[in-house]
């Protein structure tokens, strides 16, 4: 029984497809939606050195930003009758989608496959794919429509 189904975002075009394709799959589940975005520490990829006391302003900038972009997501898509919750972690997006995942025993995460190629492949890693192999329950990786296949 899928009684509560995860969806992280990045705000990408394939993470709100996986969304909206998370909500026509719960008209057959009628169960409880987490979308959860997480905030990674960005300081760790800049090439400066940005200064201790401004460091709060911003995240408190980007938090307030990315709660407004989920409930306009939420808005958006989500039907009256649906019930979604939102929420913001902080730290590296695959581990804390896993344990939220644990915590809140989510019976099934959908989340979007990127498909990124090159140095942000490198960078960045697959969320997706570290989340499809280390979650501890079922993971649908839904592509968009319009993200074409290459051979490596």
């Amino acid at each position: 029984m899928i009684e509560k189904i995860l969806i992280p975002t990045d705000f990408s075009v394939s993470s709100r497809h996986a969304f909206t394709y998370a909500i026509d799959l719960n008209r057959l589940f009628h169960a409880r939606l987490y979308l959860v975005h997480v905030l990674q520490d960005f300081t760790e990829f800049s090439e400066y050195t940005l200064s201790p006391t401004i460091l709060p302003q911003l995240y408190l900038e980007f938090e307030q930003n990315a709660s407004q972009r989920l409930e306009e997501m939420v808005g958006s898509v989500v039907p009256p009758d649906m019930h979604c919750d939102t929420y913001i972690l902080h730290g590296v997006p695959f581990y804390e989608i896993i344990q939220f995942a644990r915590t809140e025993q989510i019976d099934l995460i959908v989340i979007g496959s990127h498909g990124r190629t090159g140095i942000k492949h490198v960078l960045f890693g697959q969320t997706a794919e570290k989340v499809v192999k280390k979650a501890h329950c079922p993971v649908l990786s839904v592509r968009h429509p319009d993200t074409e296949f290459s051979m490596p």
